[in-house]
């Protein structure tokens, strides 16, 4: 086990420790709502499209997201194209 900062440690190549856990909440809450996102674009203008994706976005990465990343994926959940949120339940650490 390697220590990387107080409250997050590598394992097995996957972190673990509160810090972790913390970011694997908020990765399975975003993948939930690009899920939602995707079942109920069609009631939803482009504007709020990327307003939620931005939303869910903003919720993972505690950041605000560039907005040609936010307009590819609204663009990708327009045209119907299911969106690749691939979260284990465990975060790979290199």
């Amino acid at each position: 086990m390697t220590t990387i900062e107080d409250g997050l440690h590598v394992r097995d190549g996957h972190a673990g420790g509160p810090l972790a856990e913390a970011a694997e909440r908020r990765a399975a809450r975003a993948g939930e709502l690009l899920g939602d996102l995707q079942a109920r674009a069609t009631a939803l203008s482009d504007a709020e499209l990327c307003d939620q994706v931005r939303h869910a976005l903003r919720h993972f990465t505690q950041r605000t997201p560039h907005a040609d990343q936010v307009r590819a994926l609204a663009a990708q959940i327009r045209e119907g194209t299911a969106l690749e949120w691939a979260f284990t339940g465990r975060l790979p650490c290199a």
